[in-house]
């Protein structure tokens, strides 16, 4: 008979710090949007990061790591190192793409300059990564209580890096390529939302 519960105390910690990584996904999505300033760009970063959150969900599951508060704030601390995986990424994208060369290119040009873009950062960016995960070898190193508490810090990062770094690598080029291949045709898209706004006008009056 279990004399003393703390199921509920549990719980609600969780939840707690659950709301608060939701609440700083949405800040820093929001950061992206008002310092990149090119609204393509600010939603390709922004929709990698909770995908990358996902990731780090699965692998703790495949490894068996437990969702506890320790865990959870170790995806906390690395959201801000994966934002700015992609961040680097898309900025020299975006600097490629606004030279007078490169200015209105599509197709296989455009991923002629994504490529060339992705792989003049990518080696600052892995070194930034290896950096950050072989400084938490001495936490992996920890045994007895202190190893049961600092271990599933070290691997949440751990997992969150690892996912930034591969939808760095894979999907966010894929997303650049396939976004600014897209153009929009600026009359129609006012036709269609003047013709919206008189239908809804009518409607409501």
């Amino acid at each position: 008979v279990p004399f003393y519960d703390r199921t509920g105390l549990i719980k609600e910690t969780i939840g707690t710090l659950e709301s608060a990584l939701s609440h700083e996904i949405l800040i820093s999505i929001i950061v992206i949007v008002l310092l990149v300033l090119n609204l393509k760009a600010s939603v390709i970063v922004a929709g990698l990061l909770p995908i990358g959150v996902l990731m780090t969900f699965i692998l703790m599951h495949f490894f068996g790591v437990d969702a506890n508060v320790v865990a959870l704030s170790g995806i906390a601390i690395a959201i801000g190192v994966m934002v700015d995986i992609g961040i680097v990424d898309v900025e020299n994208i975006l600097r490629h793409l606004e030279m007078p060369e490169n200015y209105g290119i599509r197709g296989k040009k455009l991923l002629s300059v994504i490529y060339l873009a992705t792989t003049e950062v990518r080696a600052a960016v892995v070194t930034s990564i290896a950096t950050t995960i072989v400084s938490f070898l001495p936490v992996f190193a920890m045994e007895a209580s202190e190893g049961k508490l600092f271990h599933p810090l070290a691997f949440t990062k751990t997992f969150a890096l690892l996912s930034a770094f591969i939808l760095g690598i894979v999907v966010l080029p894929t997303l650049v390529h396939i976004f600014f291949n897209i153009r929009f045709d600026t009359k129609k898209i006012r036709k269609y939302w003047n013709g919206c706004l008189i239908v809804a006008g009518i409607f409501f009056i």
